[in-house]
């Protein structure tokens, strides 16, 4: 009967995991599989374990796809370890599986599971089996079928300006392998804390953004209410907190939405309030001091005049100059004044509470092992932001590091959008190490200390090395 307990075991968590999916995506009732999924990467999550993961997987998401695949394993298994008991100790079957569904995702998701997990064995054994195995006196399934409409009713209701500069021999939109100034919607980086399917997608559904907590008048805003408030534009590049040096977590855009100050001049906050705290359709939160919000805060609806798509954000979501992507929420349903701070969800796990974003460049032309002509000149190009702190310059080396040159950098479109730099260069036979560094305003050179991108985001020189023949 073991086998037959493990097969049941885990068609009825399949089964389970599938109704809830649909729960989840229409109702937004909580999804017990995707908390244990949030249990697990909890400890996955921490830098260390993150920085490991990285080493082994890459910074894509072939890690955290591998932990949810794992965790739907436990959620099989646990469902497995269920059928068995209810079949040898029926009568504590039940109440152990409520206890556990209660723990994953709350009173109103547990009993609903726990009825449906019912109705999972009445059907596999029959009704007589399933009274001897849960005890007299059980309720009958049409009885267990009202309540569960119930339930699932009621839930359901429920810039700086560069400095002038000589006119550029250099062709910026012509330059092959250099990244677009203007990063298309469909080619920016997806990064969130769920796996993809669990992404939410609030396209045609019901849609508010709300304001409260230490407010005079609590706010409660459609989309198109938003959209008719007064409107303004952001060049902001994104760049999430988990990007190496040189990788392509990151994107430049213009964003357009309601600026965040006019939102909460408009609700009135009270003396006591020191903390925003923004909450977003996944369960996503994070928090940012009031005396830091930057007066370019939007909460964005479109980006490159196209409205955003759901794995963007749709609805809305906060644009946050010069803070790394994960201070800014997609999907974004609340935001709460309060008095005190509340720790973000990824800080919770010990990444950057603050996440500035580290002065950054790369060398997106020649590529990593580039076999080049000698005396045939090439452009060396790239991109460079330091998060809002205007650029003085960015320099190449080609040898090293033993010396730098300056390279041209074109004026960025604004105070938060990255800029391309290019160096025409026309090297001899050789082996060459490049490395690129930025240089703000001031002097202040970009940290050449290697470093992993967590928990404070990375820092040191981008380095491709060429040979040339």
């Amino acid at each position: 009967m073991v086998g037959k307990d493990v097969v049941r075991g885990a068609l009825t968590g399949a089964g389970l995991a599938a109704i809830g999916w649909g729960l989840y995506q229409g109702w937004g009732l909580s999804h017990p599989l995707l908390n244990l999924y949030g249990w697990i990467t909890f400890w996955l999550g921490v830098p260390s374990v993150f920085q490991f993961a990285h080493r082994v997987f890459g910074y894509g998401e072939l890690g955290k796809n591998l932990a949810f695949f794992g965790t739907v394993g436990l959620w099989l298994f646990l469902h497995m370890a269920l059928t068995w008991l209810w079949r040898t100790r029926g009568r504590v079957a039940l109440p152990t599986a409520l206890v556990l569904y209660l723990l994953l995702s709350g009173w109103l998701a547990g009993l609903i599971y726990t009825g449906l997990l019912a109705l999972f064995w009445w059907r596999k054994r029959g009704r007589t089996h399933f009274r001897a195995a849960g005890g007299r006196g059980g309720v009958s399934r049409r009885k267990l079928l009202a309540v569960l409409g119930v339930l699932a009713t009621r839930n359901g209701r429920q810039g700086a300006k560069a400095r002038s500069a000589t006119p550029s021999r250099i062709a910026w939109d012509r330059v092959p392998g250099l990244s677009l100034e203007v990063t298309p919607q469909g080619k920016l980086y997806i990064v969130s804390k769920n796996p993809a399917i669990f992404n939410p997608n609030l396209k045609g559904r019901p849609y508010s953004l709300e304001v409260g907590g230490l407010v005079e008048k609590p706010l409660k805003l459609g989309l198109e209410e938003l959209k008719s408030l007064p409107a303004s534009h952001l060049w902001n590049t994104l760049v999430c907190i988990s990007n190496p040096v040189g990788g392509d977590l990151i994107g430049c855009a213009r964003w357009t939405g309601v600026p965040l100050k006019f939102l909460l001049d408009r609700a009135g906050m009270k003396p006591q309030a020191r903390w925003l705290v923004f909450e977003a359709a996944d369960g996503y939160r994070e928090s940012l001091p009031l005396v830091e919000l930057p007066a370019q805060a939007l909460i964005a609806y479109a980006i490159n005049d196209e409205e955003l798509e759901p794995r963007h954000g749709y609805p809305t979501r906060l644009i946050l100059p010069g803070r790394y992507g994960m201070k800014q929420p997609k999907w974004l349903t609340r935001i709460l004044v309060l008095e005190r701070e509340e720790v973000g969800y990824w800080a919770q796990r010990g990444w950057s509470r603050q996440a500035v974003i580290r002065t950054l460049s790369r060398i997106d032309v020649p590529r990593p092992g580039a076999q080049l002509k000698e005396g045939e000149e090439v452009l060396v190009a790239g991109v460079a932001y330091a998060g809002g702190r205007p650029l003085e310059r960015v320099e190449i080396s080609t040898d090293g590091g033993l010396t730098w040159q300056r390279a041209e950098l074109k004026p960025p479109h604004g105070q938060f959008a990255w800029q391309l730099w290019a160096l025409p260069w026309r090297p001899l036979q050789g082996n060459y190490t490049l490395k690129v560094r930025a240089v703000e305003v001031g002097g202040r050179v970009q940290d050449p200390v290697d470093r992993e991108p967590l928990p404070e985001g990375a820092s040191g020189y981008h380095t491709v090395r060429v040979r040339v023949r």
